[in-house]
């Protein structure tokens, strides 16, 4: 699988674990955690929903850590003796529940967060429970916190973070307070990554790329797998339009050793004949989202028809869609490179 490092899905401008107010974009969310805390009306329960990478483990710590503050305000002092000790991973009342398990079972909730709630606070306000992948909780398991939701100690709150809040019971779900993370603008996960010493057209690239996923963009931004997959893609598509069809179907094993991440691969491909495309139509490179490439797909554009290129892109999703459905790995990718050398 492509790696590089931990970036944690973070959103703030310095470093990781600030603040609220250094976090970046989800200001009516912040808003309104604000507005709870400050009104003393916060919740027992909260789910933040969203994909991979959107910033939830970064909005769950930022609140706890704000909540256990010593200087009782909106926002995290990070001077604190609380601060201090989050900020070194050894909080006494802030709680990671984790498992080496696919799904979190019955007996990491029992273990992890009843047995804990059992006790009061060893010295902060709340005990404060952040469940990564709470979607992924088994019914028993859901039905074993529900318990502890349904009637919690007044010192008890739970961050559950998860990717598909479709997931939880409806029992569970009406005790929390529900916040569905949204994309940020390309623009300002561009602007972001300029900030990080990346340059513009590569900033334009990863933020186009990512879909406004920020902690996608700076994790693929660092990764020279990835970088090494996408030069891969653009080598492919320039051998394609040269080889004859024995040489065509050679292409597959470069494809297979991407298989772990071969939707990824494919994202690539299909985003190289979009501006492909794009550069066919407008001939500005204006629009592109890899503006770096801008040689390489002008002189595909000028060399492809528009129709071909078309068809072109329409085999990478129909590509996408087989292997998502669980068709042959091998025959979907053959096909598909069929169709990307022809014209």
């Amino acid at each position: 699988m492509l790696s590089a490092g931990d970036p944690r899905g973070a959103l703030f401008k310095g470093g990781f674990m600030a603040s609220f107010s250094e976090i970046i974009g989800m200001d009516s969310i912040i808003g309104s955690l604000r507005s709870s805390i400050q009104s003393g009306r916060v919740s027992h329960a909260y789910v933040f929903d969203g994909q991979a990478g959107m910033g939830k483990s970064t909005l769950a710590k930022a609140l706890a850590k704000t909540l256990q503050c010593e200087a009782g305000g909106t926002d995290a002092c990070g001077s604190c003796v609380s601060c201090r000790t989050f900020e070194s991973g050894n909080h006494p009342d802030i709680f990671n529940v984790i498992t080496d398990k696919k799904s979190i079972g019955v007996d990491d909730i029992r273990d992890q967060v009843i047995k804990p709630m059992e006790t009061r606070p060893y010295r902060y306000r709340y005990k404060i429970f952040i469940i990564g992948g709470a979607d992924t909780m088994t019914m028993a398991a859901q039905n074993a916190l529900l318990k502890t939701i349904e009637e919690p100690a007044p010192y008890g709150l739970f961050l559950l973070l998860s990717e598909n809040y479709n997931a939880f019971l409806p029992t569970v779900i009406s005790r929390c307070v529900v916040f569905r993370l949204k994309p940020l603008s390309e623009e300002n996960v561009a602007n972001y990554l300029t900030g990080k010493d990346i340059s513009e057209d590569q900033a334009r690239f990863y933020s186009g790329f990512s879909q406004g996923n920020i902690g996608r963009a700076l994790r693929l931004s660092s990764s020279q797998a990835f970088t090494e997959m996408r030069e891969t893609v653009v080598s492919l598509t320039q051998a394609l339009r040269r080889l004859d069809m024995p040489e065509i179907f050679a292409r597959f094993h470069v494809l297979e050793t991407y298989k772990e991440d071969i939707q990824e691969l494919l994202d690539l491909l299909m985003l190289w004949y979009r501006d492909v495309i794009i550069m066919k139509e407008t001939d500005n490179a204006r629009f592109l989202i890899q503006p770096d490439k801008k040689n390489e797909i002008y002189a595909e554009a000028q060399a492809t028809d528009l129709s071909c290129l078309y068809k072109k892109f329409d085999a990478i999703w129909q590509a996408k869609r087989n292997l998502k459905q669980n068709g042959n790995f091998q025959l979907t990718l053959e096909m598909m490179l069929l169709s990307l050398g022809s014209g």
